[in-house]
């Protein structure tokens, strides 16, 4: 059988090395499943570039989000909510804002907002395992194990997806994600911009300022520059977490940063390929594309 119709230019005899190929090839061109498991509504647009230029290729992106963004700290900046429906509310901008960047509907998974640091980490780690065989994804992304900027909720679903991560082989088998990545924003930001450097949240009661990750970490940079209209736009679904600009944009440390410097920090989602690891020399050259090497 030739194969030149669909791109090959080789004869698919089995057994030959020739067939081989083409079945590796074909595989790499079946559509992936990538899973971002983040701490709260919102959190999954410091990965929305990436999902969304993915979706737009074919693969699946699902957000699965720990809580419904509704704790003590969770603030409301207009009458889109009150403390009584902020859950609710903040759960369906959360579903505007998969849907406006390509997704599969989001997942919540139930934790208590502010709190999910008291949960076990295995314990967690079990809803986790349930997610990866329901859903099967080949690729895993969720924060660093810093939070960002050293939110407890952050780092604590941080340590249960690397939990989960490290189980799923032995436990589920094939079912078990091949790639785990935490979405990271350079420690350089906070030397060079007073947005970062300046930026603090208040969480229970502390006043927690941008941490962010060595640079040398970073192994991996997704180009979004095509995506980044659209990434404002899936923020702006958060509707009560922000105040807006009179052209209907959010106010963020963000978009604080003009133009062109904002292309060009943010044109990229930047990641920490966990494991399986890369070694030191690898990083001199980072990757751009979360399936790098597949195979």
């Amino acid at each position: 059988m030739s194969l030149e119709g669909i791109g090959y230019d080789a004869i698919a005899i089995p057994g030959s090395s020739s067939y081989f190929r083409y079945r590796m090839r074909i595989i790499l061109r079946m559509p992936k499943t990538l899973l971002a498991i983040v701490a709260h509504p919102d959190d999954e647009i410091s990965t929305g570039g990436t999902l969304a230029r993915y979706a737009a290729a074919g693969h699946r992106a699902i957000v699965a989000c720990a809580t419904r963004g509704d704790g003590v700290d969770a603030k409301i900046k207009n009458d889109a909510a009150t403390p009584e429906t902020l859950g609710r509310v903040r759960q369906q901008e959360l579903a505007a804002s998969c849907a406006t960047l390509g997704l599969e509907r989001p997942i919540v998974l139930g934790f208590q907002d502010g709190e999910v640091d008291a949960v076990p980490v295995d314990t967690a780690a079990e809803r986790v395992l349930g997610l990866f065989l329901a859903l099967r994804p080949d690729v895993v992304i969720t924060h660093d194990p810093s939070g960002g900027y050293a939110h407890p909720d952050h780092i604590a679903v941080s340590a249960f997806v690397t939990r989960a991560f490290e189980r799923a082989g032995a436990e589920i088998g094939p079912a078990a994600p091949r790639r785990l990545y935490y979405f990271a924003l350079p420690r350089s930001f906070g030397q060079s911009l007073a947005a970062f450097r300046e930026r603090r949240a208040d969480i229970r009661g502390q006043q927690l300022g941008f941490v962010g990750v060595p640079d040398e970490l970073i192994t991996t940079q997704i180009d979004i520059h095509d995506y980044l209209d659209l990434k404002l736009e899936a923020l702006a679904q958060h509707r009560s977490q922000f105040d807006f600009d009179e052209h209907g944009k959010p106010k963020t440390f963000t978009t604080s940063i003009p133009e062109p410097e904002r292309s060009a920090l943010f044109g990229v989602e930047r990641f920490i390929r966990a494991a399986p690891t890369v070694s030191p020399d690898q990083r001199n050259e980072r990757e751009d594309d979360l399936f790098a090497g597949w195979d």
